[in-house]
């Protein structure tokens, strides 16, 4: 029987959780009569030549060949399904691609998008760096067959129409495995035998230099970032895995900065692993780690300011520190954020209201020091409160055990 072929098209070229989320459902395709093809950016070249997955590249500023080859791809391969990884970025990618929505109907088939937050929830709507999103009414869903809601950071008890389909995100949620824990520890230098904590960021957390308050509030973060873990390395060795947000002018004794990490090289070093902290709700590798049995800390800001004037999101706020109160007092712009550094506050508010995979992480404010410390610590030991998160995990992972898996879904939608 002929292999029925899924596109899918990725347009985002700077962050790479789009591409993790398609290669995720896309690996889960094996056995079903589908097969995956990919379309990306040049810069996803080599990920996609790693994962094994079929690929065709596009040319940035070639419109014109970049239409020709979508159309070569409909005549030669025939999709049976046209899946868009982001249709909020696709919708935005013809000053980089020449595409738009109506290059799509070079396709004979049901095209449709990855719909990773729930595009259109009630009482949603989108901030970007503490301002209500300008674009935010050219973006639409009309037109697309289908949803795929990948969990998290959806909703898996949240109730869909017949084209929407929420789905697991991740195929392995099995613990981490401990039996190389001894050999990644000694390979990284860790012989005392103290928890070992990780901090993740991404290069496109970056890509603010174009707005100067949004930098100032940047450092203002890794300004507390870097205090909490000047608290954390009496208790804790901590690998930094990404671009280095903290420490530029020394290193001090028990903080290891790793760069970029290779996939591969990412899936061993989390044996050595005890907690994983990230400022992105919203990241893959969160939620990877938190799933796969990794106590994980997400920090967020619920502080606004604006014309000297301090107000918090939440109704119980904490007394900031004199350090929290020094870096506070040196900028004129805080805004509330939970994907550092964009925002996205009040945007994933109603997302995660009621969303089971709130309780599987442990939620700090960035500038509360006391408080993101009091919360942490006794995450890197056995104890009630890892306890807890391991309990919201099995409650969460249950969830999912409910939900539609890649081949009925693709069935379904194609049918």
């Amino acid at each position: 029987m002929r292999q029925r072929t899924v596109l899918f098209i990725v347009t985002s070229f700077w962050a790479f959780g789009e591409l993790a989320i398609a290669t995720e459902f896309a690996r889960r395709m094996a056995g079903t009569g589908f097969t995956p093809l990919f379309l990306i950016p040049p810069t996803h070249r080599r990920l996609m030549a790693d994962s094994g997955l079929a690929y065709q590249v596009m040319i940035p500023g070639a419109g014109k060949i970049n239409r020709i080859q979508l159309r070569d791809i409909a005549h030669v391969h025939q999709p049976a399904l046209v899946v868009l990884a982001d249709f909020m970025n696709f919708d935005f990618c013809d000053r980089h691609y020449g595409l738009g929505r109506a290059d799509l109907a070079a396709f004979d088939c049901p095209v449709g998008t990855f719909d990773d937050f729930s595009w259109g929830r009630d009482g949603a709507w989108l901030d970007t760096y503490g301002f209500k999103a300008k674009y935010e009414g050219d973006i639409t869903l009309d037109g697309l067959s289908f949803r795929l809601r990948p969990c998290p950071l959806n909703n898996p008890l949240d109730e869909t129409g017949p084209d929407v389909f929420a789905y697991p995100l991740l195929e392995e949620t099995a613990d981490v495995p401990t039996a190389q824990r001894d050999d990644v520890r000694a390979e990284l230098g860790l012989t005392g035998g103290r928890p070992v904590v990780m901090v993740t960021g991404a290069t496109w957390q970056r890509m603010h230099a174009a707005y100067p308050r949004v930098t100032a509030y940047v450092d203002a973060s890794h300004r507390m970032l870097e205090r909490l873990l000047e608290r954390i390395l009496p208790h804790a060795d901590v690998l930094a895995v990404g671009p280095q947000l903290v420490f530029h002018d020394r290193t001090p004794t028990g903080f290891h900065p790793l760069g970029q990490v290779e996939p591969e090289r990412f899936r061993r070093l989390i044996q050595a692993v005890d907690l994983h902290i990230s400022n992105n709700i919203v990241s893959v590798s969160l939620h990877r780690l938190a799933l796969r049995g990794i106590p994980s800390v997400v920090l967020m800001n619920s502080l606004n300011k604006r014309r000297g004037r301090l107000r918090w999101e939440i109704p119980a706020p904490p007394e900031l520190t004199e350090h929290a109160r020094g870096v506070v007092d040196g900028i004129d712009y805080l805004y509330p954020c939970r994907m550092f550094p964009v925002g996205w506050y009040h945007f994933l508010r109603s997302l995660l209201d009621g969303n089971p995979f709130s309780a599987v992480v442990e939620h700090v404010e960035t500038f509360d020091e006391d408080g993101s410390l009091a919360a942490i610590l006794p995450l890197l030991e056995d104890g009630p409160q890892r306890e807890r998160l391991a309990e919201a995990r099995e409650t969460y992972l249950e969830a999912l055990r409910k939900l539609p898996e890649v081949d009925t879904i693709l069935h379904q939608v194609s049918a």
